[in-house]
């Protein structure tokens, strides 16, 4: 490729020198000495003033064309042509700009006959203007072309004759006829419409011609009732003798009918309305619309005629003219309808009004045996009529009825005593920590109901009391019992203070969460009084209870409460020892000993047994507590003989 253009390039340099060889132009002269004539003008170079340009050499015409022709030193001498400023570009130049050029230069024209070279509506032969300016440049203004104007004083179009001048525009006040023939009226003109006011207001030469605007139609009064006959009537600015400016009168021959008489039901148009008998007769009586054709009229819906319209009727007691069955010989109901028009809406008497009965309570069950009978339900009764109790608004049918309550349904039953203190949680029936009566084995079972003590506060409540003893042996020692007794006595009084056992044949129909807890009462160690109690906890413990055994399995403990799966008695189990005589403990689950002990003697107390355990002063309970935490001396009673036992002033067992 580089090969290539470099060829080309050679043969374009070879061929650019033969051409500049054939334009060099060679003479001799007579002395043998070669002159060169470039331009090949003829004159040799050393006598030419540019042997370039062939158009210029010695004694050469000159041209006008930028170029000194003819060697002199000076172009264009004698030859440019003078050009005059044509600022407006009307064609026309200010002859006092002017420029010397071969051809008129940008804005230059070839002669300066403007006379206003500002202006490019003014140069010589413009149309002369009433304009104040020499549109034509003849030296003169405004030639020929003044209008002559008359004054027009009034404003009203037209001029005054004997009052004009002569302008190009009108002068202010001035107009360009002269028709007025009163120019200080400005009503007054030729245009004006003649009116009868003693003026010639058109400018015809006559004054007040029955052709004015507003001359009058006078109507004949021939009966001199003062209202004329349309038929019978002459135009003019003044009225004429027995004639009357209106044409009203129906009965020209009859003084007691016009428009100004009263018209009567008698067959004949007394007020010359062009009707006869009309609705505003005076004696026409008013008769009301019966829209509904029950024979009773609206009375806001009236006319007057002297002749009973069609729909309407004498009668104006209808309260509601839409409906037929709506007057005063109707029958009232309840409806939200005066239908007997009577001025009351569903009153008591309707007949099919409805009876309510008291809602006392507000619970929206009525007392049947209080009512009241009305259309619309009176404030404080109600439609229902199944209330068993009105003076109590938790008691009607429908309402929720806990266990072991009242009818609070009005079914006439009362609820199934609970079974539970968790049942009667569970069902709404809890009022605190108290006393309840339950029937652990429900209404079918065999066993009866029993008082007990429930723990309603304690991890959500629900908790049945079903064993208690306290440092009082003269009252814990009834629970010191053979199996018989266990399993089928229920000893003691479930209120707080006193020993208590619910007997055994109970215990397995509570035991329903398999939730166990333990409440330890410390007996302080100063005073005796009762300590804040512990609470301690056990899970999933079940029970095996039959009237010859019990067997406690599966229990989950933070604290040994149960020593052992089998209950022992005076009579049964495996550690009947710890109920001796030397011993005397409660029926509970031992082993040799026990670590929560319900009752105990031996050698730890030296009066009588008493409740005792042997962890409260190490072991955290539910709550974070020993019995440093509880008792007013910091540290509950220990045991007489200095072991780690501690005495308690109540031991209280609950199941849920």
């Amino acid at each position: 490729m580089r090969a290539t253009t470099l060829i080309a390039l050679t043969a374009l340099a070879a061929l650019a020198a033969l051409a500049a060889s054939c334009t060099n132009k060679e003479t001799t002269d007579d002395t043998g000495v070669i002159e060169v004539d470039e331009d090949g003008d003829g004159v040799p170079a050393a006598k030419d003033c540019d042997d370039t340009d062939p158009n210029a050499f010695p004694d050469n015409p000159e041209v006008c064309d930028g170029v000194d022709n003819n060697c002199d030193g000076v172009a264009d001498e004698g030859v440019t042509t003078t050009y005059y400023a044509d600022a407006d570009a009307d064609g026309y130049g200010a002859a006092l700009i002017s420029q010397e050029a071969c051809a008129a230069p940008a804005g230059f024209v070839d002669n300066g006959d403007d006379c206003d070279d500002a202006d490019p509506e003014t140069y010589p032969d413009a149309a002369e203007r009433c304009d104040e300016v020499d549109n034509d440049c003849d030296g003169q203004v405004d030639e020929d072309v003044q209008a002559t104007w008359y004054a027009d004083a009034d404003l009203d179009g037209y001029g005054d004759p004997a009052a004009s001048l002569q302008s190009c525009d009108p002068p202010t006040g001035y107009t360009d006829n002269a028709e007025d023939c009163d120019d200080t009226a400005p009503a007054v003109n030729p245009d004006a419409d003649e009116l009868c006011n003693g003026v010639d207001d058109d400018c015809d030469g006559t004054v007040d011609e029955d052709d004015a605007l507003d001359a009058l139609t006078w109507y004949a009064d021939t009966d001199g009732d003062t209202y004329g006959d349309e038929d019978y009537t002459v135009q003019a600015c003044d009225q004429p003798t027995g004639y009357v400016e209106n044409a009203d009168d129906c009965d020209d021959g009859d003084a007691s009918v016009s428009p100004a008489a009263t018209e009567t039901c008698n067959s004949g148009d007394d007020d010359c309305d062009g009707s006869t008998d009309e609705d505003d007769a005076a004696d026409a009586p008013t008769w009301y619309a019966d829209s509904d054709s029950d024979t009773y009229g609206d009375p806001d819906v009236r006319t007057t005629a002297c002749a009973q319209p069609s729909g309407y009727v004498a009668d104006s007691s209808d309260c509601d003219d839409s409906d037929g069955g709506v007057n005063p010989a109707a029958t009232e109901t309840c409806n939200r309808v005066d239908d007997d028009c009577d001025g009351t809406t569903d009153e008591d008497d309707a007949v099919d009004a409805d009876t309510w009965y008291a809602d006392s309570d507000g619970d929206n069950y009525g007392d049947s045996s209080t009512t009241d009978v009305a259309c619309s339900q009176p404030s404080g009764y109600v439609a229902d009529s199944a209330d068993c109790d009105d003076t109590d608004g938790d008691v009607h049918p429908g309402a929720p009825e806990p266990c072991g309550g009242a009818d609070m349904d009005c079914d006439g039953v009362a609820p199934d005593i609970c079974e539970s203190c968790l049942d009667a949680l569970n069902d709404g029936a809890s009022t605190g920590d108290g006393l309840y009566r339950i029937d652990p084995d429900g209404a079918s079972g065999s066993l009866a109901d029993v008082e007990v003590y429930c723990d309603m506060t304690h991890d959500g409540g629900g908790w049945t009391l079903v064993q208690r003893t306290v440092w009082d042996w003269s009252d814990s020692q009834q629970l010191w019992t053979g199996y018989a007794d266990w399993y089928g006595s229920t000893l003691g009084d479930a209120a707080p203070g006193y020993a208590f056992r619910l007997a055994g044949e109970y215990w397995t129909s509570l035991n329903v969460a398999l939730d166990h807890l333990l409440v330890n009462v410390p007996r302080d160690s100063s005073s005796g009084v009762d300590c804040g109690p512990l609470y301690y906890e056990a899970t999933g413990g079940t029970y095996a209870i039959t009237s010859s055994a019990t067997t406690l399995s599966g229990v989950s403990q933070a604290v040994t409460i149960f020593n052992n799966t089998t209950l022992s008695t005076r009579d049964s189990g495996g550690s009947t020892h710890c109920l001796a005589a030397s011993r005397y403990g409660t029926p509970w689950f031992y082993t040799s000993c026990c670590t929560t002990c319900p009752t105990y003697q031996n050698s730890y107390w030296n009066d009588e047994p008493h409740p005792m355990a042997s962890y409260i002063n190490t072991a955290y309970d539910a709550y974070g507590n020993r019995d440093g935490d509880v008792c007013p001396s910091g540290a509950a009673r220990r045991a007489d003989d200095g072991s780690s036992y501690e005495g308690m002033n109540a031991m209280e067992y609950y199941m849920r």
